[in-house]
């Protein structure tokens, strides 16, 4: 499973939130289509089998050359079976869902991953 992660743009201000005609001007465009890029939530379906998935890199990462520091993902097992989902490369070792509707989140400091929930 493959996550990519778009540049944070800077927050918009007051004079260039809307644009002359009074729709939403690019920046704020830019910054609302970044900020929804941070907090992404993976859904899992295991009634094919377990899966395993290995968090992204989490500062640079050299495929994309865009950054996951602060980023934060949810992780859900959404089915009902005794297949597992495993998520790797967190501190702490692999976190294991077995149960339908189990989460995990995780947060990236730019060199490490860790559980938060």
């Amino acid at each position: 499973m493959a996550e990519t992660q778009s540049t944070l743009f800077q927050p918009p201000t007051r004079s260039n939130a809307v644009d002359d005609k009074g729709y939403l001007a690019a920046p704020l465009r830019q910054w609302l289509f970044s900020v929804q890029n941070l907090l992404p939530l993976v859904t899992v379906d295991t009634t094919a089998g377990a899966e395993v998935i290995d968090a992204p890199p989490a500062g640079l990462s050299t495929a994309t050359g865009q950054s996951n520091q602060n980023m934060e993902i949810t992780y859900i097992k959404s089915s009902a079976d005794g297949n597992t989902v495993t998520i790797n490369g967190v501190e702490g070792g692999p976190i294991v869902l077995n149960a339908q509707f189990q989460s995990a989140k995780i947060k990236s400091d730019g060199s490490s991953w860790w559980r938060t929930a």
